[in-house]
């Protein structure tokens, strides 16, 4: 994966406003392409005006720079004008993942945030629904962790009820009480963050999540090299690798530390692995379905768990299960109805995980499962 290598090196050179180097051969199709997936386009742009040959790669990037510096610019403004009007209203609110970690870049609009997430107290929910209402924001979507709300042309915020759901299975009963993890946000009385250490703890945590249910990205590890550096006279190294061995998440955190200093914290990097190729090349919905087959022991079990889910997930869907477990056998039936009444996404989401499962053959799912077990996903 040469376009890899240069890719990571590029990425270095514009976050230290560093000399490029003319490297030889360069496939500008694949290098684009392979930056576009790992949200790291906008990163290619000074070095395309100076060495690229692609009139058309040129000016995709151009476009992507220039679209992510209008991109951060509004968003800037509604976090600000978000986060104002919550105060006001005294709605208790949890900032957390892009709107922080874009402070950690030298410039915070290299950090592409598709999404703005925010936590609201669940007092607060319904307030906080009508107040994103009032401010223009149209409500598209309703899920178990979050609600979404989209604002023409930029915006989506995803107003959260909780950061972990148990179906995550890691850091749910660590994030339930999330509050007591919070120190003050700026000068805000009602607006909060997680404090340097827990921060951090998320961080892995929902790196580690994304990687299993849906894939991570260059942008991620990125993530982990700066936050590392910016904070590492603050951060409790012992105290941390405490709570993640208490997490059962040891070895990917210091896995994916090492991989994020591997990449950014070096003057030359040395030949990728297979590991680092697996996480460049895009993680997807194959793969993750290859390692629930593992995972699960078999294609029945993950096909049985697919379309009927144990309960605990199943009462973050339906909370009257709480309170009448019977009906379990009722809600299943209901989620299935739902899902071939819904427009797209869900429907075609699990018929195309069926269809994986059908398709999957036994060498594809030794070779994940040996690649998760090797980073430390269990």
């Amino acid at each position: 994966m040469k376009e890899a290598k240069i890719l990571l090196e590029i990425t270095k050179c514009f976050l230290w406003e560093k000399d490029y180097l003319a490297y030889k051969d360069v496939d500008e199709e694949k290098l684009y392409q392979l930056a576009k997936m790992n949200h790291l386009s906008n990163f290619l742009e000074n070095w395309i005006q100076k060495y690229g040959k692609l009139e058309k790669i040129k000016s995709k990037i151009d476009q992507d720079y220039t679209t992510q510096i209008v991109k951060d610019t509004n968003q800037n403004i509604e976090i600000e004008r978000i986060l104002n009007t919550f105060e006001k209203n005294n709605i208790k609110t949890l900032v957390v993942k892009g709107v922080l970690m874009k402070n950690i870049y030298p410039q915070n609009y290299m950090r592409q945030m598709c999404d703005v997430d925010i936590l609201v107290q669940n007092t607060d929910f319904k307030k906080a629904t009508q107040v994103m209402k009032d401010m223009g924001y149209h409500r598209c979507h309703n899920h178990e962790k979050h609600l979404v709300f989209e604002k023409f042309p930029f915006m989506i915020v995803e107003m959260h009820r909780k950061l972990v759901l148990e179906k995550d299975i890691i850091g749910y009963e660590y994030f339930e009480n999330v509050w007591k993890l919070c120190v003050k946000y700026q000068n805000y009385e009602n607006i909060y963050q997680l404090d340097i250490a827990n921060a951090y703890v998320f961080c892995l945590v929902h790196i580690l999540t994304h990687f299993k249910f849906a894939g991570i990205t260059a942008k991620d590890i990125l993530d982990v090299y700066l936050y590392n550096e910016t904070y590492k006279d603050s951060l409790d190294y012992n105290k941390l690798s405490q709570i993640f061995k208490e997490l059962e998440i040891q070895d990917f955190a210091e896995n994916i530390k090492n991989i994020a200093y591997k990449w950014f914290g070096t003057d030359d990097i040395d030949e990728l692995d297979e590991i680092e190729r697996f996480i460049l090349g895009g993680t997807n919905l194959n793969n993750n379905v290859h390692y629930s087959i593992g995972k699960n022991n078999g294609k029945f079990k993950l096909f049985v768990k697919l379309l009927f889910p144990e309960m605990k997930i199943m009462q973050e869907k339906f909370p009257v299960l709480k309170k009448f477990p019977p009906l379990l056998p009722f809600m299943w039936i209901t989620r299935i109805v739902k899902d071939i009444g819904s427009e797209g996404l869900p429907l075609k989401t699990r018929l195309n995980t069926i269809k994986l499962i059908k398709e999957a053959n036994p060498s594809d799912i030794q070779k994940i499962k040996d690649i998760y077990d090797k980073l430390g996903v269990k």
